[in-house]
């Protein structure tokens, strides 16, 4: 931002509103399709069928099939959001040339059941119209990037309904230019940079949430209404949680280094990749059907019925959706791992709450903070995604939890070679 003209600021955060407008219409409208597919693959088809107990496994075979045969012919797409996003800081630009391809190369994974969310593909597919508008109106260099970036904000806000979130994401990367400027000059640079993200934020959700009262459809994690009162015996289990999250947040990028030499293994053999990834989508989804999805749905059927499902099940679904997760990803079903990793941690913490007796609510907001906190390494970024789902009462061990997690350190097993 420090090379766009202070004087053209006002214009610039003006653009980026109309732009995050632009960027909620089109994430409305693609996860309108997703959710006419999913009722098409998950409702319509198997009860013309009569639901027959071969579906789940039969769809989810379809599922790679169509995905293998589509990377075979366009590659293995869409890349994770942080390689979007690095490739804009290292290269000031994201291709545009196919977004229709990466729009359906996006879809195909969570239409067909995919343990992913829908993150990914879709900030990819606003950055690379990000870029596309930024050289139709030849902008250059810092414009683009910080063109880009609104959109991310945009997109991310609009996607898990929480405003903050693209804001704070894209103030946790750090950007290449730090060093080069002097305090006072990024303390400008950044102020600039929240008007223009703040102006994308209000106009993705002013678009997302019309065409919603509109035509319907809606996105973003369930809220926890009720308010909630905190005591010592639930804090007592605070570094138990905590703990017990940070060890799943290392099991999750333990399956991820396991899946991910054992997808490059088969990377010259899409068809049999996606097809493998389909055979564990099925297997774990019909013993354990909330293994599949983004976990965003069944987070609210989640909050109704946990007292009934019990310690096992809710304990084997989220060490279940941490594994499916890298299996889908790491094998050809490529998507974004947010949602999947927070309905992990809530049934880690309904499982915990089960066990402990401590209030429910404290635990699953606990849980889900310290294993983001640990896999994202963005504590402020989880902040702002959970903050409008809980309640104001659990804040302040939310926070803790997330701050706590990201400074475990990451052992080197971890860490791709």
């Amino acid at each position: 931002m420090g090379k766009i003209k202070k004087r053209n600021l006002g214009v610039f955060a003006v653009f980026s509103l109309c732009l995050g407008a632009v960027a909620g219409a089109v994430v409305w409208t693609l996860l309108r399709i997703m959710d006419l597919g999913i009722r098409l693959v998950w409702e319509i088809i198997p009860a013309h069928l009569g639901s027959p107990i071969w579906y789940t496994f039969a769809a989810c075979l379809a599922g790679g099939l169509v995905i293998g045969l589509w990377q075979k012919k366009f590659g293995i797409l869409p890349e994770s959001l942080e390689v979007v996003m690095g490739q804009l800081k290292t290269e000031g630009t994201y291709p545009y040339d196919q977004l229709y391809v990466l729009a359906v190369s996006a879809l195909l994974p969570l239409i067909f059941g995919g343990s992913l969310g829908p993150e990914a593909g879709l900030t990819g597919i606003i950055v690379g119209l990000c870029c596309w508008i930024g050289d139709r109106l030849k902008y250059k260099g810092a414009e683009v990037r910080e063109l880009a970036n609104a959109g991310i904000a945009a997109t991310l806000g609009v996607i898990f309904n929480a405003p903050f979130m693209g804001i704070a994401n894209n103030f946790e990367n750090r950007d290449w230019d730090d060093d080069l400027e002097a305090p006072k000059e990024q303390i400008e640079r950044k102020r600039a940079k929240a008007l223009v993200y703040v102006a994308a934020v209000i106009g993705g959700l002013w678009a997302m949430r019309g065409l919603g009262k509109l035509f319907g459809g809606s996105m973003g994690i369930p809220r926890f209404d009720r308010d909630v009162d905190i005591t010592l015996n639930d804090w007592k289990w605070f570094l138990v949680f905590a703990a017990a999250s940070v060890i799943g947040g290392m099991f999750y990028l333990l399956m991820n280094r396991i899946t991910l030499a054992l997808g490059k293994k088969m990377i010259k053999h899409r068809v049999i990749s996606c097809l493998l990834a389909g055979v564990f989508l099925a297997a774990m989804g019909t013993f354990l059907p909330w293994t599949m999805f983004s976990g965003e749905h069944q987070m609210g059927e989640l909050m109704g019925i946990w007292k009934e499902q019990g310690f096992e099940i809710l304990f084997l679904t989220a060490i279940g959706k941490l594994l499916l997760t890298n299996l889908c990803v790491n094998l050809g079903w490529r998507g974004g791992n947010i949602f999947p990793i927070i309905f992990a941690g809530a049934c880690m913490g309904y499982a915990l709450a089960l066990l402990s007796g401590a209030e429910p609510v404290f635990t699953v907001a606990v849980c889900v903070s310290a294993i983001c906190g640990y896999i994202m390494r963005k504590p402020l970024t989880v902040i702002a995604v959970l903050l409008l789902c809980f309640p104001v009462t659990v804040i302040v061990p939310m926070a803790a939890a997330a701050y706590g997690g990201s400074l475990v350190p990451m052992l080197k097993i971890f860490s791709e070679k």
